[in-house]
């Protein structure tokens, strides 16, 4: 009976209002809510100082695991605008997504970039390093190699440090 309740539960994206994301986590979180806000350390630089700063990975959105009978219950907290949804209902977040992005957030690590036959618009799978197993579509590749996915469900980019060379494209995916 535990099991089947258990799999009715699911990571949901939310969108936040801006730069509310750390209070929407905490309001869940005391809700009794499971949440995930991964955050960055990130170098900023003022005129007279520089300092490390932790900032969200992905700018106004907080992952939420919930069963869907508590949506009401966390669309009306405060700060949050929506549920991030497709067609009739809020698309479920794959658990290997949330896990992959764990994985990326805990390592920190900066990779260097190597060429591989991959073009923008390509739907890819990290293959190796501390994002393996996230999935998403290319969009972009700047002057400093960095490559921009769209993950999965989230349909947020983000610029992440990550080599061709550590993905894969998934085969038989129609390209942009």
């Amino acid at each position: 009976m535990g099991e089947n309740r258990n799999n009715n539960i699911h990571w949901y994206a939310v969108y936040t209002r801006p730069r509310n994301e750390k209070k929407v986590r905490d309001l869940l979180t005391n809700s009794g809510f499971e949440c995930y806000l991964p955050m960055v350390k990130t170098l900023r630089l003022w005129s007279d100082r520089k300092k490390w700063v932790y900032f969200p990975l992905f700018r106004s959105y907080i992952f939420v695991r919930i069963d869907l009978k508590d949506y009401h219950d966390v669309l009306n907290t405060e700060g949050i605008v929506k549920f991030i949804r497709f067609g009739d209902g809020p698309v479920p977040i794959p658990e290997k997504q949330i896990k992959a992005i764990r994985m990326y957030e805990k390592s920190g690590e900066i990779i260097h970039d190597q060429e591989i036959d991959i073009q923008i618009g390509d739907s890819v799978e990290v293959i190796h390093g501390p994002l393996k197993g996230l999935s998403g579509k290319m969009v972009a590749v700047n002057r400093r190699k960095k490559v921009q996915i769209i993950i999965e469900g989230v349909q947020h980019s983000v610029y992440l440090y990550i080599p061709r060379s550590f993905l894969r494209k998934i085969p038989g995916a129609a390209t942009v």
